[in-house]
């Protein structure tokens, strides 16, 4: 689109029309809000379609302020160093735990070298082979409890938020009280 054309389509522009402001909630042909509509909505918009892991997330036996961190996590949104710069903050992103590479999500929690350690010593004391996903979204949605015993499916669920808690909290010692 040419600068002219665009002139001319902002002056065409009405603005917005007068009278009074109506709610209608556009998720529901009545018009009516229903927070599961909005969630299912919102989870489409988000993942284009994938699965959405908030069992994982939101039905763990774990804190509150834990799923709520690891909700962050799997948008992508906890403050990491990548993020805060997103923020307008001027920062050089390194990675608190292994100083090598920018601090995104998912190279803190999953592909920094101190925490695959971490991963790799959990996973070999259970016997388990696995290839670390990408993302965190990917390492939820499956998280399999296959062969887990039933008794012990709940405590097997919350091993990666613990994980991860234990990641962030070590991340910020490191970053707030200098501790190495």
């Amino acid at each position: 689109m040419r600068v002219a054309d665009f002139f001319n389509t902002v002056d065409t522009f009405n603005g917005l029309q007068t009278g009074e402001d109506v709610l209608w909630w556009t998720g529901d042909a009545r018009g009516v809000f229903k927070v599961n509509k909005a969630y299912k909505m919102m989870d489409h918009t988000i993942q284009h379609g994938t699965t959405w892991p908030w069992k994982q997330i939101w039905k763990s036996k774990i804190p509150h302020k834990v799923s709520c961190f690891v909700w962050l996590m799997a948008k992508e949104a906890v403050l990491t160093q990548d993020n805060v710069m997103k923020r307008g903050i001027t920062l050089c992103s390194r990675c608190f735990l292994c100083g090598e590479t920018a601090e995104t999500v998912n190279h803190l929690f999953l592909h920094c070298k101190y925490t695959q350690q971490i991963w790799s010593i959990f996973l070999n004391r259970k016997g388990i082979s696995w290839t670390m996903p990408r993302k965190v979204t990917e390492v939820l949605m499956s998280w399999e409890e296959e062969g887990v015993h039933a008794k012990d499916r709940s405590r097997w669920r919350i091993i990666p938020s613990a994980i991860w808690w234990a990641i962030w909290k070590e991340r910020n010692s490191r970053c707030f009280e200098s501790i190495v």
